[in-house]
C-alpha cells in the first residue's frame, strides 16, 4: 500500500467544489478500487477477495482483522491474558495458530481458512498483549521468534502462489 492511501486522503481533501458530493468510499472505489487488496486485479485472484460498494478487500486479511477485534475485545472484557499461567497461554496459542498452519500446508478448504485467520487474529492481538502483560523475556522472545518463524515462511509461500495464480500455473 506504501503511500498510496495518504496520496488518496490528501487528493480527496483537495478536489473540486462540483466533486465535493463524493464520499471517501465512493471516491476510493473510482480511483483505486484495490487500495485494500494486495492482490492483483487479475480474475484468477477473484476468490480472494471481496467486492463491498466498488472496493476490493483481501479475505484473509479482513477475517484476521475481524479475529483482531474479538480477541482485543475478548482480552478487554476478561483480561485472561495477564490472569493466566504462562503455560495455559501458551496452550490456547497452539490451538489457535494450529489451524492456520494446518490449512497452509494441506490448501484446505476456503472456510477453513477463514476459520483459521479469526484464531490467528485472536492469537496475534493476544500474543501482542502478552508482550507487555508477562515478566517473562523468554516467553516475549519466543511470541517474536514464533511469529518470526510463521510469519516469513508464509509470506514468500503466498508470494509464490500469487506468482503462479497470475502465470496460469496455479489451482
Amino acid at each position: 500500500m506504501n503511500h498510496r492511501l495518504l496520496d488518496l486522503f490528501r487528493e480527496y481533501r483537495q478536489r473540486s467544489s462540483p466533486e465535493a458530493g463524493q464520499t471517501l468510499f465512493e471516491f476510493l472505489a473510482e480511483k483505486d478500487p484495490h487500495i485494500f487488496s494486495h492482490h492483483p486485479p487479475d480474475s484468477c485472484f477473484r476468490n480472494h477477495v471481496w467486492k463491498i460498494k466498488g472496493l476490493y478487500f483481501c479475505k484473509g486479511c479482513l477475517v484476521t482483522l475481524i479475529g483482531m477485534l474479538a480477541g482485543a475485545l475478548l482480552a478487554a472484557l476478561t483480561g485472561w491474558p495477564g490472569r493466566m499461567a504462562v503455560v495455559e497461554v501458551a496452550g490456547l496459542f497452539i490451538l489457535m495458530l494450529a489451524p492456520t498452519l494446518i490449512t497452509h500446508v494441506f490448501d484446505l478448504s476456503r472456510p477453513l481458512k477463514h476459520i483459521s485467520r479469526f484464531l490467528l487474529g485472536i492469537v496475534m492481538v493476544s500474543a501482542l498483549i502478552m508482550l507487555f502483560v508477562t515478566d517473562s523475556w523468554a516467553v516475549r522472545l519466543l511470541i517474536v521468534g514464533t511469529y518470526l518463524a510463521i510469519k516469513v515462511p508464509l509470506a514468500r509461500k503466498r508470494a509464490r502462489m500469487n506468482r503462479e495464480l497470475a502465470e496460469g500455473k496455479g489451482s
